[in-house]
């Protein structure tokens, strides 16, 4: 099996893996809605949406603080980043905090998502090794982004600490991914 055929079959078990990291309560469901989900799930343009509640975990959070997340999972997810939204009370909906334009997260670049489901389809990883780390690296990154904005708002920070690290913007932010990444392959 290729890896399209493999991201477009288990494309509803890896929305299935999100919304086990996730609290109550969860749903998913195909968007737009389809008459018969065995089509859907084989129409490109049909998206899977999971949505739940995150108790925020990184950067030193116990999960005390919670907030809502929608994930949409495309059909070649293993190319494309799951697009995820967020309902957090605090969320800066600023360009330089990650956040262009209707509360969705920008949490990580295409390219490396990609990059890092390939060496693990590359591996010969079998398909729960796979799910696993793609659900997990997901949900521990738009965590951490979340987090992010928890503790600008917590502790008044106006402006996106260097210390952060974090891509640029656009095209900038592509070439920095693509530039580490072959830094990566190289070593």
């Amino acid at each position: 099996m290729n890896k399209e055929t493999f991201s477009e079959l288990f494309r509803l078990t890896f929305a299935g893996a999100l919304q086990e990291k996730l609290c109550s309560p969860r749903t998913v469901g195909l968007y737009p809605y389809h008459n018969d989900p065995f089509k859907a799930l084989r129409d490109p343009r049909v998206i899977i949406r999971t949505d739940g509640k995150l108790p925020l975990r990184e950067h030193g959070e116990k999960g005390e603080t919670v907030v809502g997340i929608s994930v949409f999972v495309l059909s070649q997810w293993m190319d494309q980043l799951p697009v995820v939204s967020t309902d957090a009370p605090f969320l800066r909906k600023e360009r330089d905090w990650h956040v262009p334009a209707f509360n969705i997260l920008c949490y990580s670049q295409d390219a490396e998502w990609s990059w890092k489901l390939e060496e693990l389809w590359n591996q010969e990883a079998d398909a729960d090794e796979i799910i696993e780390f793609a659900a997990s690296w997901c949900i521990r990154n738009a965590d951490s982004l979340i987090t992010r904005h928890l503790h600008g708002h917590r502790y008044g920070i106006a402006k996106w600490p260097k210390q952060w690290g974090q891509w640029g913007h656009g095209e900038a932010g592509i070439r920095e991914c693509d530039l580490f990444i072959q830094t990566q392959k190289a070593a």
